[in-house]
């Protein structure tokens, strides 16, 4: 008994201790965050050479980017984990009810399928097998499994398991039952996801629009009023400038071009998190958009 409970404290029933969980985001923030200051210190610094903004603007840009894609990405890895398990959970439904319908019951039927290939779930289903095996209780066992996968259709699961265990009758009809209600739900999910990815399309091509109209006034509408601009300067007196020649003789193209940069880069932000969210169903999804997006409105705009 002491040796049972000195393992179990090592482990916490299971659950790694907040500094393991943590210490990876840590150190990748403080990476992030260091890599974040170099950026904008380096385009701070070699604005001061340039004759236009663009540098300083570029560099703010990247050094965002430093910060927050790291963190984001390790956000990413997680999500996707979690999409294995649910994509599993189905086969893990189907393996019980092999191991059941052979003879075994529904615990040896739980131990028996850690040793099946799951994906990620695998390593959960062997910490349950663990934390079973050293004496906790089967609910607490399960409750456990749910919080470790972080995830609803798991949680869902745990929980229609324990009412087979408790309420009784056909345990082989009832996870036959569970696991058909489990792919219903993962193809209603499916589904969406493939009826809205279209939408997903579509934000991009109003992107992509948008870039090219910003493009095409930079490139050529701007260019030719610089040229007026000059023959204005030439051939008229700054001083009798009146009207709309006036305003056009002094107006700044270089402005112009970082509106159309800065408006390029928060329609890449919004239209990011949009496409995440219907895409993927979440906002942290989007981020990988708005990575995209910006390195292309960088390259069109550094191409003009």
């Amino acid at each position: 008994m002491q040796r049972v409970k000195r393992r179990k404290s090592k482990s916490d029933n299971g659950i790694p201790k907040p500094s393991l969980i943590y210490s990876e985001k840590f150190r990748i923030g403080i990476a992030s965050a260091v890599a974040s200051i170099v950026i904008l210190t380096l385009s701070f610094y070699l604005s001061e050479f340039s004759e236009t903004d663009s540098t300083r603007n570029i560099g703010i840009v990247f050094g965002i980017l430093a910060g927050i894609v790291p963190l984001v990405l390790l956000q990413l890895r997680e999500v996707h984990r979690k999409e294995n398990i649910d994509k599993n959970l189905p086969l893990f439904l189907l393996a019980l009810v092999s191991s059941v319908q052979s003879g075994a019951n529904l615990m040896k039927a739980i131990e028996h399928s850690a040793d099946r290939n799951m994906g990620a779930l695998t390593s959960e289903l062997k910490n349950l097998r663990a934390n079973i095996s050293w004496g906790m209780p089967v609910d607490d066992a399960l409750e456990n499994f749910a919080k470790r996968t972080g995830t609803r259709m798991a949680q869902r699961v745990v929980v229609l398991l324990q009412m087979a265990m408790h309420v009784g009758g056909d345990i082989v009809d009832n996870l036959e039952m569970i696991q058909k209600h489990v792919t219903e739900l993962q193809n209603v999910e499916k589904e969406r996801k493939s009826s809205l990815q279209p939408y997903t399309y579509t934000i991009y091509i109003a992107f992509l629009v948008f870039i090219g109209i910003s493009v095409i006034l930079s490139s050529q509408f701007f260019s030719e009023m610089k040229v007026v601009q000059e023959l204005l300067k030439d051939s008229i007196d700054t001083d009798s400038q009146t009207g709309v020649f006036s305003a056009l003789a002094t107006l700044e193209i270089d402005k112009l071009n970082q509106i159309l940069f800065n408006m390029s880069l928060i329609q890449a932000v919004f239209g990011g998190l949009a496409a995440g969210k219907i895409g993927s169903g979440s906002f942290i999804a989007g981020i990988k958009h708005i990575v995209i997006m910006i390195v292309i409105t960088i390259i069109a705009f550094a191409l003009i």
